[in-house]
């Protein structure tokens, strides 16, 4: 995996190693490995650094190369501009650090003649057992909400803890701490939306 947008977003906030350090609690040489991709971060580094550069960490997870141009019009060639169409085969595949769920995303993070994206979908599978994420999280800056479409979730939204199934739906607002586990025995199946773009 290639880290280069921590050096990227670092250098476009105008911030030092130093700084940086100083931030997330890790060192000089560990900020500095991480951008050369001498060591993967874990899921908590890599969500304080993102929180010290102010970006997401999945766009820090993204990089340049993951960047799948869209078809603009069915006679179009993709490689050329960005588009309203991101085709199955296009879906960038996301995978964060320690945790066991598979995602994909299916919105495109460009538009044409300049026009701003607006939301991010993610198709999203959750292994039996497994939480989404490590611990509580919540977005600052998005809403998100998630529709089952095969599957449990016992969902934790904020001091409230639901038990959801195929075809229910969950709306978290920004700022609400949240997380989900899949309690069942099969793979847990979502569709998921956050309100602006996280790559």
């Amino acid at each position: 995996m290639n880290w280069s947008r921590i050096r990227e977003q670092r250098k476009k906030k105008g911030y030092t190693l130093a700084q940086v350090a100083r931030e997330t609690g890790y060192s000089i040489g560990y900020i500095s490995q991480l951008e050369r991709n001498q060591k993967e971060p874990s899921l908590a580094a890599l969500r304080k650094i993102a929180n010290c550069l102010e970006c997401s960490e999945v766009w820090l997870i993204m990089g340049i190369e993951n960047e799948t141009p869209v078809s603009a019009a069915p006679d179009s060639d993709p490689s050329r501009s960005p588009g309203y169409i991101l085709r199955r085969h296009q879906r960038v595949p996301m995978k964060l650090p320690e945790i066991d769920t598979e995602y994909s995303i299916f919105t495109p993070h460009k538009l044409p003649d300049g026009q701003n994206v607006r939301m991010t979908g993610l198709y999203s599978t959750l292994k039996p057992g497994c939480w989404v994420t490590e611990t509580m999280i919540r977005h600052q800056n998005m809403d998100e909400t998630v529709l089952i479409l095969e599957g449990q979730l016992e969902v934790h939204i904020g001091t409230h803890v639901y038990n959801a199934t195929e075809g229910d739906c969950l709306y978290i607002p920004q700022n609400t701490l949240h997380n989900y586990l899949n309690t069942g025995l099969e793979d847990t199946v979502c569709i998921v939306f956050f309100s602006d773009l996280i790559y």
